[in-house]
């Protein structure tokens, strides 16, 4: 049975310098972590649902904390020591698969934070994107975002169940939106450049609708949708009609 354990905004879930040997791979919610490299700069990253942090000590590579973690909202994660492991393990079929996949993802990420060469400090301000609804929030951090590259991506977060799925090539989510309905696919909508300059929205999925200021956006079977987005605060809504992500867009260039 999974040892769960929830944590409430401000908490600290690791001290730099405890000694644990516990990973935390996290269900929901949102963590913060600040960690000391060996150049000394201070890289301070931000993890969700499906990621995993404490995998040092878990693994037995490191015997003390090397990094604080601090919750940014409520959320929940699994508790995973090594006995958790072993039994992991030990049983039958996929229940290794999203231990595996938060892993494998974290070790991505680490590869970027001890090379400072691939980090680019240039961000080129095209919009801001704020949450509207719980569900966007959530999906946000509670905090406005930069959209400093294009295309952006927005789409449903759903962990490998098997090992087939833990080796396909990972699709690039940007916005990634957990506790959705089927109807929102991996890639569902893409802010893009337009051809004629701008920015339009594409919809590569319509769930059960999609709407831009209030405007439903029809969907065509053959092809994916397209909407020019003007200079200006738009309402982006879509996904489960009963339950929509509802964003905010504040198009700047």
């Amino acid at each position: 049975m999974a040892n769960m354990m929830a944590f409430k905004e401000g908490d600290t879930l690791i001290g730099q310098g405890d000694q644990d040997t516990a990973a935390y791979l996290i269900k929901s919610g949102w963590l913060e972590v600040h960690r000391t490299m060996r150049d000394g700069r201070v890289v301070v990253s931000t993890l969700q649902a499906g990621e995993i942090v404490g995998e040092l000590g878990l693994a037995g590579l490191s015997q003390t904390r090397t990094a604080n973690v601090v919750a940014l909202t409520d959320g929940e994660v699994e508790v995973i020591d090594r006995g958790t492991l072993i039994r992991l393990v030990n049983m039958p079929g996929g229940s290794l698969t999203p231990l595996l996949a938060a892993l494998f993802s974290r070790l991505q990420t680490a590869m970027l934070e001890d090379d400072p060469d691939d980090l680019d400090d240039t961000v080129v301000p095209f919009a801001q994107l704020e949450g509207i609804s719980a569900n966007a929030k959530q999906a946000l951090c509670n905090q406005p975002r930069i959209i400093g590259q294009l295309p952006w991506v927005f789409g449903a977060y759903r962990p490998p169940i098997t090992v087939t799925e833990l080796f396909r090539d990972p699709k690039r989510i940007d916005v990634r939106l957990t506790g959705c309905s089927l109807q929102v696919h991996e890639e569902h909508i893409v802010l893009e450049a337009a051809e004629k300059g701008g920015m339009q929205l594409r919809v590569v999925h319509y769930g059960d609708f999609c709407a831009v200021d209030d405007e439903v956006v029809h969907h065509s079977n053959n092809h994916a949708t397209v909407v020019p987005l003007s200079f200006g605060t738009h309402r982006l809504k879509f996904g489960d009609q009963s339950n929509p992500f509802e964003f905010s867009l504040k198009v700047m260039l």
